[in-house]
């Protein structure tokens, strides 16, 4: 285990790989932690040509807890001050899962020199509507995890491991202002979204409730791509790593400038999600809020 002082806390942080180009992998809010990508796409970005970069954030998984502290600022301020302790100065492509990808446009917009792409899956920019959202999803999370029967049902439904993840992330959410925080962060204007000028990549369930996002994020980003994976939800992450590795790797390599990374998979992007189809995950932990 690494952890190092990044932005004034503790951050655990796992790499692997060598290559020229970076990628930086940034998981979701709540259950989630950097072992959702350190067990489905570090190996495949690695194996490309690519030096990854995972990191737990603040309060999950091996990080530091603070009471407070938890807008969005606050995250980017931790994925600046991490990227500036490992010296990596240069740009870097961002990979962000569900609150992770929030995280990811708010240090592209915040930094757009570092940031030579981002790809996101089942998530979305901060906006308005976001935190009227990300308010109520945090709000009902804080109050069912507390619920002995809410983590019955979950233990039954998802098994004992993803139960323990769930107890967790209720703990956290009531021994810091998270919730509260969250929804209050200070979010971009349109016009600065429009205004991003880095290749974004977006990729969806089509049964997810954010897979509306697609035609939007098309609308909003210049140089945006989208994708949807036939049958999914919200966790493809998890249940399609080899589908989302295949959209992903062939995504870098065609913006990649140095030409370091390998691409895997052939054909067109819509090609590929046309090709995406399977069948619904047995085991897709809930998420205590997107």
């Amino acid at each position: 285990m690494t952890t190092v002082l990044a932005n004034g806390i503790e951050q655990h942080v796992q790499q692997m790989g060598t290559g020229v180009s970076t990628v930086v992998c940034v998981h979701g809010i709540g259950t989630d932690s950097l072992a959702s990508f350190y067990f489905t796409l570090a190996k495949p970005l690695a194996d490309a040509g690519m030096r990854v970069v995972m990191y737990d954030l603040r309060g999950h998984g091996r990080s530091a807890r603070p009471e407070s502290g938890y807008t969005l600022d606050d995250f980017v301020d931790d994925l600046t001050g991490l990227l500036d302790h490992l010296g990596i100065a240069g740009p870097v492509y961002l990979v962000g899962n569900s609150f992770g990808g929030t995280v990811a446009f708010g240090f592209a917009l915040r930094h757009p020199a570092r940031a030579a792409g981002v790809a996101v899956l089942e998530s979305e920019p901060a906006t308005a509507a976001w935190a009227t959202k990300m308010a109520a999803n945090l709000t009902k999370a804080k109050t069912e995890l507390a619920r002995t029967e809410a983590l019955a049902w979950i233990t039954v439904r998802y098994g004992r491991r993803t139960s323990r993840l769930a107890k967790a992330a209720g703990r956290m959410l009531h021994s810091t202002t998270l919730a509260t925080d969250l929804p209050a962060s200070r979010v971009p204007a349109t016009a600065d979204l429009r205004a991003l000028a880095c290749p974004v990549l977006a990729i969806y369930g089509t049964e997810s409730d954010l897979a509306v996002q697609a035609p939007v994020l098309e609308e909003l980003f210049p140089r945006c791509e989208t994708a949807l994976i036939a049958g999914q939800d919200h966790s493809i992450l998890v249940n399609t790593a080899d589908r989302v590795a295949g959209l992903i790797l062939p995504w870098i390599a065609a913006h990649d400038r140095g030409g370091h990374v390998s691409e895997r998979t052939e054909g067109s992007l819509s090609e590929r999600s046309e090709r995406t189809e399977g069948s619904v995950p047995a085991n897709a932990p809930p998420s205590a809020a997107r």
